[in-house]
């Protein structure tokens, strides 16, 4: 959060002051009713006297501030909690800290356990997550909510045949970057890596725990040169559908969404991926699975859900999300998955995707599954990203009798 320039120190004073107005106005004025990053942008595009560099200052203690979800204790001002959110959340030294709170910018970049036992009169981490009761019982509660204070990376799944050239570029751009595994590279989340690389037809921007969703068709790609129909029942912008095209060398892909115009962006990429050959359908499977004219050999849901798994990205939910929406989503995916059923060929598969942490959203919906449907379960996981800085997902594979 440096803020660059020579200033006095009651310059100083009241070019800080001006951020946290700043900040106030935009986390008080929000009401959770669209993402905040939609929310931010519009304030930007309207308040176009900040710059840049005021904009992420900005931007970062509006984030840090939701980070800390219920969490707050004996924090008198909201001053006081941007303040905390930033010592908290931030790793370098800060003018901000330096001039509010020296004593803790003189150790912001000690560990994490050490920081919150020097705010621990004011913040109390195991507080933060408000849904603790809903939790899945293979989440680890500490860990999970300690994720919120770290923003995630930024992930790229590298397309085949693209390596060499992905990666060249990154090293001729000098961009810091790990490579988690063969094909999936990480970056702090401020890079602008669609800058350096061809997003869509080189590489994908895909979650670490995303791409690996479909590790549990393993046993069934044994010959992935047999022809295979698969079906994308809740498209959403297509990631899922890129992944089987890239893994599958012989797919006859149907792709569908209840969204008119996020199957109309999904038509932009899949044509920058190089994806031509697949049909694509409107279809409301809340309510129906008229649209689909044929049997398939795989059903890809990844059906909509809270998102839990995701949160660290968008902390906002932490205030702003309502726990009977679970059972909500719940209930939503039960009727996809049942009307969805419908044309999944005998022997066929069907792997269940969400990015939630919810119990009811993911073990008691297997349950139901299998109750309900003439499947067998062949695995299920949570694909946990809470250590990783990745989003948490859960994937539950089911086999029809």
């Amino acid at each position: 959060m440096q803020t660059g320039g020579t200033l006095s120190s009651s310059g100083k004073g009241n070019h800080f002051h001006r951020y946290l107005q700043y900040a106030d106005t935009i986390v008080s004025s929000y009401k959770g009713n669209e993402p905040f990053h939609l929310f931010l942008k519009k304030y930007f595009s309207l308040n176009k006297k900040h710059g840049s560099k005021d904009r992420k200052t900005i931007s970062s203690l509006c984030y840090n501030y939701f980070r800390l979800g219920h969490g707050v204790m004996k924090v008198t001002n909201q001053t006081e909690k941007f303040l905390v959110s930033t010592f908290v959340c931030q790793n370098n030294p800060s003018l901000l800290l330096e001039f509010f709170k020296p004593a803790w910018n003189s150790v912001v970049s000690s560990p994490l356990y050490d920081k919150l036992s020097i705010v621990r009169n004011e913040f109390n981490a195991e507080k933060l997550f408000p849904f603790p009761g809903e939790l899945s019982s293979e989440i680890d509660i500490r860990s999970f909510s300690l994720s919120f204070l770290i923003q995630p990376k930024l992930f790229i799944r590298i397309r085949p045949g693209y390596k060499d050239i992905v990666i060249g570029k990154i090293k001729k751009a000098n961009v810091s970057f790990e490579e988690f595994n063969e094909i999936c590279l990480s970056f702090s989340n401020t890079e602008k890596v669609s800058d350096i690389v061809n997003i869509d037809k080189e590489a994908i921007v895909q979650d670490y725990n995303s791409l690996r969703t479909l590790e549990l068709l393993n046993p069934i790609i044994k010959n992935n040169d047999a022809e295979i129909e698969i079906w994308d029942c809740c498209g959403g912008s297509g990631g899922k559908s890129i992944l089987a095209f890239d893994i599958f060398k012989n797919i006859n892909l149907t792709v569908s969404d209840k969204r008119k115009n996020i199957l109309d962006n999904l038509r932009l990429r899949f044509s920058k991926a190089g994806i031509t050959n697949y049909k694509c359908a409107v279809i409301d499977l809340e309510n129906t699975s008229a649209g689909i004219e044929h049997n398939v050999d795989l059903i890809i849901a990844d059906v909509p859900c809270t998102g839990s798994g995701t949160w660290a990205r968008t902390p906002e939910q932490l205030i702003f999300f309502r726990q009977n929406d679970i059972d909500t989503y719940a209930s939503l995916q039960k009727k996809i998955i049942e009307n969805s059923f419908l044309h999944l060929k005998s022997g066929g598969y069907l792997l269940y995707i969400t990015c939630s942490v919810f119990a009811k959203e993911n073990e008691e919906n297997v349950v139901f599954i299998q109750q309900k449907l003439p499947v067998s379960l062949i695995k299920m996981e949570y694909l946990k990203g809470y250590k990783i800085q990745a989003d948490t997902l859960f994937v539950a594979l089911f086999k029809k009798s």
